[in-house]
């Protein structure tokens, strides 16, 4: 009886020892479930403060694009500035990136239009990049040109159908920087630097060394290599200055022009609609020359033609375009008023006497208002060559909006590119990470 009696309590022990671990093992499981639970709640908050960071910024960009006739060269960024932080219920956002001119974080989203765009460099330029070689360099503009004829060092689709997963170039305009992962034989550590995820700023684990990948000096300076000097996100010629899309001159009546732009009489609008059919005309001409000289040159009689005065041609050009809507957005131009001198450096293309006149002009007014002031220090020859390369507004936004959720600090970054070419703002990129 006692040998059974110590059996069933070995038995008892046992079933109450397996029940305490099941029920371990069940709490630690809800335990776990309930903070993953509350990690998810919390990622869902980041996320969304993030977004509601990037929706505040476009909210802005689509006001002051709608504002820009009485604009400052500085004001769309100061408006984007004003909306940089800011909270949603539990969680809060930040927008900001890397400035090498200011050697530090700028809390505003990022103007790729500081930059030179890849899609308008030549094989010059592209080998004045650190480390870039000319196979390199023609590898590039291959994958931008139309044509399947590969340059002498170059790569076409012939090359990247032989690879491990065939694909093909675009045979068009870059439209980011993670193009150039696919391109053949570039190297992405020259193209990212310390910024491998390409958002413009220095991450934490960007700057600790060797502890974590990717390699770095740790030196508290953001090295971006390659994407510290070029872009593909800047466009051209976005929305006018009076928040509409601007005119194509190569397909408008003289009634429509003269309804947007009220002071051109009829024999003003002839001789720009005229003017505006020449295969080689440029938006520019309109203020390297006047418009008796190109009623001249198109051979139109008119007495009574006067020229346009300086905010009249200001006007023109603020409001026209001879780009064809119908193509798509046009690779952009540097913003003079933004882009760094060493930025410049690799612009090997423009003349170094047009540079530093245009540099030392900005630096002393504090910015251009107008492309129209290069006039007051360049040549008409000089402004012809130097509006190739620069404007003093700027059409697309890099925002990198970072969430962080107020309890558990986890945070979600969202980096977007943005653009008013037209309204509403739209977004030509985005990532989650």
């Amino acid at each position: 009886m006692t040998r059974r009696r110590g059996f069933v309590l070995v038995v008892v022990l046992i079933a109450v020892a397996t029940s305490t671990l099941l029920l371990l093992s069940l709490q630690a499981a809800s335990l776990r479930q309930a903070g993953e639970g509350r990690e998810a709640v919390a990622r869902v908050r980041a996320k969304w403060a993030a977004r509601a960071g990037l929706e505040a910024t476009i909210a802005r960009l689509g006001f002051a694009a709608q504002n820009l006739e009485n604009a400052s060269p500085w004001s769309t960024l100061d408006d984007l500035a004003a909306v940089s932080y800011g909270q949603v219920e539990g969680a809060a956002w930040e927008i900001s990136h890397w400035n090498d001119i200011a050697g530090g974080v700028i809390a505003s989203p990022e103007d790729p239009h500081a930059k030179i765009n890849i899609n308008r460099m030549t094989q010059e330029d592209l080998l004045e990049l650190p480390g870039a070689t000319i196979d390199m360099a023609d590898s590039i503009l291959d994958w931008i040109d139309e044509d399947d004829l590969p340059n002498q060092f170059g790569a076409e689709e012939t090359q990247y159908l032989q690879a491990a997963s065939p694909y093909k170039p675009r045979n068009a305009p870059m439209r980011s920087l993670f193009e150039l992962d696919l391109v053949y034989g570039i190297d992405q550590e020259l193209v990212r630097g310390e910024d491998r995820n390409l958002n413009g700023r220095l991450d934490p684990n960007e700057d600790d060394g060797d502890e974590t990948w990717p390699p770095d000096n740790a030196n508290g300076q953001l090295d971006a290599g390659w994407s510290a000097y070029i872009t593909a996100e800047s466009a051209d010629l976005g929305l006018s200055a009076t928040g509409q899309e601007r005119i194509y001159l190569r397909n408008t009546s003289t009634e429509e022009l003269a309804a947007r732009l009220t002071f051109l009489t009829p024999d003003q609008s002839e001789v720009i609609l005229t003017h505006a059919q020449n295969e080689n005309a440029t938006l520019y001409d309109f203020a390297a020359a006047t418009l008796q000289q190109m009623a001249q040159q198109s051979g139109i009689q008119s007495p009574t033609l006067t020229n346009l005065e300086d905010d009249q041609v200001i006007d023109l050009l603020n409001e026209t375009t001879l780009y064809d809507p119908e193509a798509g957005p046009v690779p952009g131009r540097i913003n003079i008023n933004w882009a760094g001198d060493e930025t410049l450096e690799y612009l090997i293309s423009l003349d170094e006497e047009i540079r530093d006149l245009l540099l030392d002009e900005r630096d002393d007014r504090q910015g251009f208002a107008s492309i129209v002031e290069f006039l007051e220090v360049l040549s008409p020859q000089q402004f012809t060559q130097a509006v190739q390369f620069f404007d003093v507004q700027s059409t697309s936004y890099v925002v990198t909006s970072i969430g962080r959720d107020e309890r558990s600090g986890i945070e979600v970054e969202i980096t977007a590119t943005i653009e008013r070419s037209a309204l509403p703002i739209v977004i030509t990129e985005y990532h989650l990470r």
